[in-house]
C-alpha cells in the first residue's frame, strides 16, 4: 500500500512495526491516522492475521471511526477480525470468558454509576449511628478515585471510619451479588491476569500487536 497522505514522521510510525513505538504529537496532527494506517500496513503488507491486532480507545465512537478508516484503506473484509474497542469493552470480553476463575459467574450483572451510588448509600446507613446522615459525596468521590485507579484502601483521599468501612463492604457486596461496574471491569481484569498466568498468556499469544489511541490519557491500572 502507498503512504502518499503521510508525512515522514507519520510514515516512520506506520512502518516501524516491531517493538514499542510512541507517537508523540499535538492535537489534530494525525496520531489516529498513524494507527489506522499501521493496522492496514500490518495486514496488507506484513501479512499479519487481523485477529492478532488489538486497538484500544477511550470511546466507542473512536473505535468505530478507526475501523471505518482502516476498512477504507484495505477493505471491510480485511479488517473485520481486528479487535478495536474501548478498554472497558475489552475487559468485558475477557471477564465474560474467564471471570469464573475469580469466583464470579460469567453471567455477572453490570452495575451503572447509579446502582453503585445506591449501594454505597445503603452500606453507609449500616455504618452510621448518628442522628443525621452527612453528605456522602466526599465518600463517593473518594471511593471512585481509588477504584478507577486500582489503588488500595490506604490510598483513599478520606480516611474516616465511614469511608473505609463502606469501601471494604462495597467490594464484598458486589462479589456476593455477582456484580461488576464500570470501574471494576479493569480492576478485575488485572486481578485475573495476575492470578491466572494461563489466561494472561492466552491473550498475549492472541494479540501480537497492540495499539492505543490517546495513550497519554491512560492511568496506571489501564497500563
Amino acid at each position: 500500500m502507498t503512504f502518499d497522505q503521510l508525512n515522514q514522521p507519520q510514515k516512520k510510525g506506520v512502518t516501524t512495526t516491531e517493538g514499542r513505538v510512541l507517537v508523540l504529537a499535538g492535537a489534530g496532527s494525525g496520531k489516529t491516522r498513524v494507527i489506522t494506517y499501521r493496522i492496514a500496513h500490518l495486514i496488507k503488507d506484513k501479512k499479519v492475521p487481523a485477529s492478532s491486532i488489538l486497538g484500544l480507545t477511550f470511546t466507542n465512537k473512536a473505535a468505530q471511526e478507526m475501523k471505518h478508516r482502516a476498512a477504507k484503506l484495505i477493505g471491510k473484509d480485511a479488517v473485520k477480525d481486528v479487535t478495536l474497542c474501548t478498554f472497558h469493552s475489552f475487559c468485558m470480553q475477557v471477564l465474560r470468558s474467564d471471570i469464573e476463575k475469580l469466583g464470579y459467574t460469567n453471567h455477572f450483572s453490570l452495575y451503572d454509576e447509579r446502582d453503585v451510588r445506591r449501594l454505597i448509600q445503603q452500606l453507609a446507613r449500616l455504618h452510621f449511628d448518628g442522628d443525621e446522615m452527612p453528605s456522602l459525596e466526599p465518600t463517593i468521590e473518594a471511593i471512585r478515585y481509588v477504584r478507577s485507579r486500582g489503588l488500595t484502601a490506604a490510598e483513599l483521599p478520606l480516611q474516616d471510619a465511614l469511608t473505609l468501612n463502606v469501601y471494604t463492604d462495597l467490594a464484598q457486596c458486589m462479589r456476593a451479588y455477582n456484580a461488576v461496574d464500570f470501574d471494576s471491569l479493569i480492576i478485575l481484569t488485572v486481578e485475573l491476569f495476575n492470578a491466572c498466568p494461563d489466561v494472561l498468556k492466552k491473550y498475549q499469544d492472541q494479540f501480537r500487536y497492540i495499539m492505543i489511541d490517546e495513550y497519554q490519557d491512560t492511568n496506571d491500572i489501564q497500563f
